[in-house]
């Protein structure tokens, strides 16, 4: 058979293999992988370069909008980003205009994302006001192909404690996942309080306004709740060992709860909010001590954390120091575009984890976890062709400037980094060759994923 595109001569990296082989894709499928395969349309020699399965990507805010200010970055220029990093599928967080139903915040970010996006995405849904009509609604949203539900355990969570409730229980019973935000609202709401009447504004008080403590306790609590709700529970952006104590004893206890980390705390610590520009690195939950980022490597190379995802948020350096409490702060930063390139610099490289662990964090689990699974997050036969071709002797520095988020800094300005994409195929089609996009706006599809009861998520 003639085959639309072969890839000859790589190293295929799966979650549990690195094999070199052809690959040979028609209709935007893997159909075969071996040697002698046949003719192509296309045939590209990539020797010497690491095939991957393109990233998914499981959190993101690539079209955000927050007290009134509207994110620079879009679904076009967000999702080129993520593709020039060799990221394929992005599921961003759907987030509702007050007194928007769950139905129809998927309605906006539909139309948001539709005609801009260029690669696959899917979404959750967040909710912050737990009433009936959007308790009601969960099954339909469920049955449309978007399985998970955000809670954020600050805010008015503890006023809506009994909808919460009943909203992860819908949830449960309907086979679907929460994914919680985990900083707790009595911790924060005291701080904020204690440190904006003492004037004690800016960068400098940032990281003590939101302690590991808080982390950690809202990480305890909503294993609990989960628990009683009986609904499996994903903890999004986890930064320190107090909440990953409790995952790993809920996790050793046989219970259904995942964990995620983000780059950001994995390569840099909170002394640079004591910098000029520190409000720029500003995040939910904040940058921590220099020895938890030893503490994360370990804990996403042993398992106790199951993925990474970049929490993208495409702020402007204008935008991100136009507020200054402590409370008030533009929280996220850039990061779709070198999440992958860092961790197999800083990461494999550097021996924190191995290759086929980068795989299972960055591509495989989240698919797994997240209803995609086997269609995403893997290079096999029948899956999606998702492979990014990537060049592990390329040494590249890290530019605002050469990035193509929206954003106009960079939270890894002028670091070094060894390895960069080649090449990202999506569904079989070159998107990105050499840092020149190939593709027009829109081409990206939504996804509708299968329920967390239905995928392959048990790990």
């Amino acid at each position: 058979m003639e085959f639309d595109l072969v890839l000859k001569n790589g190293t295929v990296v799966t979650a549990g293999d690195v094999f070199d082989a052809d690959i040979g894709i028609s209709g935007g499928i893997i159909k075969q992988i071996g040697f002698d395969l046949g003719a192509g349309r296309e045939e590209i020699d990539v020797s010497g370069n690491y095939l991957l399965p393109g990233a998914v990507d499981a959190h993101t805010h690539v079209d955000a909008e927050f007290q009134g200010v509207q994110s620079k970055e879009d679904f076009y220029t967000g999702t080129l980003a993520a593709a020039c990093g060799g990221v394929t599928t992005i599921l961003d967080y759907a987030i509702p205009s007050p007194g928007q139903t769950p139905l129809d915040t998927v309605e906006t970010w539909r139309a948001k994302a539709a005609p801009k996006a260029i690669i696959d995405y899917g979404f959750h849904v967040a909710v912050f006001q737990p009433d009936d009509a959007a308790i009601q609604q969960v099954p339909d949203v469920i049955a449309e192909g978007f399985p998970s539900f955000k809670i954020f355990m600050m805010g008015s969570f503890e006023h809506n404690l009994d909808g919460f409730m009943d909203m992860m229980a819908a949830v449960g019973r309907h086979g679907g996942m929460i994914n919680v935000h985990c900083e707790d609202a009595c911790c924060l709401g005291y701080l904020a309080r204690q440190f904006n009447k003492s004037g004690k504004y800016g960068a400098d008080y940032f990281a003590d306004s939101r302690p590991r403590i808080a982390e950690g306790i809202a990480a305890m609590r909503a294993i609990g709740l989960a628990q009683v709700a009986e609904v499996p529970a994903y903890l999004v952006h986890l930064s320190c060992e107090e909440s990953l104590e409790s995952l790993n004893r809920a996790r050793g206890k046989g219970h259904t709860v995942y964990g995620e980390t983000r780059p950001c705390y994995l390569h840099l610590s909170r002394d640079l909010m004591q910098e000029k520009d520190g409000i720029l690195f500003a995040g939910w939950p904040p940058l921590r001590e220099s020895d938890q980022m030893d503490i994360l490597w370990q804990a996403l190379e042993s398992g106790v954390l199951q993925t990474i995802a970049t929490d993208h948020d495409g702020w402007s350096r204008e935008q991100k120091k136009k507020f200054n409490k402590v409370d008030e702060v533009l929280a996220g930063m850039a990061g779709l575009e070198t999440m992958v390139p860092l961790l197999y610099s800083q990461g494999v490289l550097k021996k924190k984890l191995n290759i086929n662990r980068l795989v299972q964090v960055t591509a495989t689990n989240p698919a797994r976890l997240f209803g995609l699974y086997p269609r995403k997050g893997t290079i096999a036969i029948g899956s999606d062709a998702d492979i990014v071709v990537f060049d592990p002797s390329v040494k590249k520095t890290i530019r605002a400037e050469e990035m193509h988020s929206a954003a106009d800094w960079d939270p890894y300005e002028g670091w070094q980094v060894t390895g960069w994409p080649r090449l990202t195929i999506s569904r079989g089609e070159i998107i990105v060759r050499n840092g020149q996009v190939l593709c027009q706006p829109g081409r990206g599809k939504l996804l509708k994923r299968k329920k967390f009861a239905e995928s392959d998520a048990r790990m």
